[in-house]
């Protein structure tokens, strides 16, 4: 820097206290040989050189960096599919794979990051509870259906709109709670027709529709009563409504969580119900007490006499008499059968044992008839006669009759005369005899071959053996 004075203008005092300070009055200049600039750069050489070095330095570390970013990138493609689990894999927004090879498989699965590549995956099987649809609403939401039935009230009717249900066959009301399982069958079709959030809506219009028709086919007793089978239509039709839509859902199953009949009515419903369920009890106590009896009555095989005897009340009924006739033959001979058990075949059993004692009997008296034909030829009164006297002498010589001589003298008397003990007692025993005697015929169902006193006739035919036996006071 040069040491010249400062100059003042001209028109001023010269004054030594007073100094003016003027602009560009003073001129710097920096003047510098050769070897300072070699002195300079050999100054500034470390320096460039440690610039250099954390260049460098930051430049390696920035392609560590880089590839440590594209190694993750790439990486973030892989995938952890858990069980349970299905989806697909796209690759620029379209479906990746092989022809059946779409669906992605549990395990860690390897594809392109995002946004290249992505996976698409939801829960294979999930569930849907429909609780409201078909439910009437109530002012308690922790409401159990017995406090609903006790606090219903009919004057109250339901209102739609705010009171779900849904109507029968029969026009009545029910109301539903159900709870439907799917799964994802083909996750392809499922994502071509929508997005996942929008499956269980799907679901849930499908199950109402389903819930609608199907309820339309049963009576409110029969929605009631069976428990199984309208569950299995509504999963029918719901599939049948997502095979249309193709959306790749597979209903797995429908279950009916609660069924009732409108509150205000239930109880009446219920009272209704049980008073079936008591008669189904009596028709099934009165089919078994029937069941025994035929079987008792027929044996086993008691559907083929039943069977003749409807076709022979049918013939009566038509007024066809040798059509019936023929059938009573049959019948006849069908209770002969050896394969005939019970009452019946003890019944004919002991007819035919009657058949074969009245037989027996019946030829004993006919040759006995016939050893006397021909003394009856000769004189047919002394042998009637004859006969009733030894008729008269048998009966009196048994042990409960008791002959008294009277003179004919005493015939105006009334005369009391007191049986001994052993008479009395001998016709006790005989009355007992009868008696059983008679119980067994009658319990056996077989009539008294015994002529009463009333049918013997000395002059003239007594009994009539006919087969009929429709006159005469011998019948049965």
């Amino acid at each position: 820097m040069s040491d010249k004075p400062l100059n003042t203008d001209a028109g001023l005092p010269d004054d030594p206290t007073h100094t003016v300070r003027l602009g560009k009055s003073a001129r710097l200049t920096v003047g510098a040989g050769g070897s300072d600039r070699a002195q300079m750069r050999e100054a500034m050489d470390p320096a460039n050189q440690s610039l250099g070095e954390a260049l460098r330095l930051s430049y390696r570390l920035l392609q560590l960096a880089i590839a440590g970013l594209v190694v993750t990138f790439l990486l973030s493609g892989f995938q952890s599919v858990p069980e349970g689990v299905t989806g697909i894999r796209t690759f620029f927004g379209k479906i990746a794979g092989d022809a059946g090879q779409e669906v992605v498989a549990p395990g860690l699965q390897p594809f392109w990051p995002y946004p290249v590549g992505e996976f698409t995956t939801m829960q294979q099987r999930q569930s849907v509870d429909d609780r409201d649809n078909f439910w009437p609403a109530r002012s308690q939401q922790n409401m159990t259906a017995e406090m609903a039935t006790d606090s219903a009230d009919a004057k109250t009717p339901i209102q739609p709109g705010r009171d779900g249900s849904v109507i029968t066959a029969d026009g009545d009301l029910a109301h539903l709670q159900l709870s439907v399982d799917y799964s994802i069958a083909d996750p392809v079709a499922m994502l071509t027709q929508m997005s996942p959030e929008r499956t269980e809506t799907v679901v849930r219009s499908v199950l109402e529709r389903a819930v609608v028709l199907t309820v339309a086919k049963y009576t409110l007793t029969e929605l009631l009563e069976q428990r199984d089978l309208p569950a299995l239509d509504i999963r029918e039709l719901m599939q049948a409504s997502l095979n249309e839509l193709d959306c790749g859902i597979a209903i797995t199953g429908v279950t009916i969580l609660e069924r009732t009949a409108p509150f205000a009515v239930r109880e009446a419903l219920r009272r209704v119900q049980t008073a079936r369920e008591d008669m189904k009890t009596l028709l099934e106590r009165a089919r078994q007490e029937a069941n025994a009896k035929l079987v008792g009555t027929a044996g086993p095989n008691y559907a083929a006499v039943l069977e003749l005897i409807h076709q022979y009340e049918l013939c009566l009924t038509a007024g066809d008499h040798a059509g019936s006739d023929q059938l009573l033959k049959k019948i006849g001979l069908r209770l002969e059968e050896p394969d005939i058990g019970g009452a019946a075949s003890f019944i004919i059993n002991r007819a035919k044992s009657y058949q074969s004692a009245l037989t027996a009997t019946l030829a004993k008296e006919a040759r006995r008839v016939a050893s006397l034909a021909a003394s009856y030829r000769e004189n047919p009164h002394q042998l009637v006669q004859q006969l009733w006297l030894d008729a008269v002498r048998q009966a009196m010589s048994q042990g409960e009759i008791e002959v008294f001589a009277v003179p004919d003298q005493l015939a105006r008397y009334a005369i009391r005369v007191k049986s001994s003990p052993q008479v009395m007692q001998t016709r006790r025993d005989a009355e007992l005899a009868r008696k059983k005697y008679e119980a067994a015929m009658i319990g056996a169902g077989l009539p008294s071959f015994q002529l009463g006193s009333r049918q013997i006739m000395i002059d003239r035919p007594g009994r009539r053996l006919e087969k009929s036996g429709d006159k005469g006071f011998g019948q049965p």
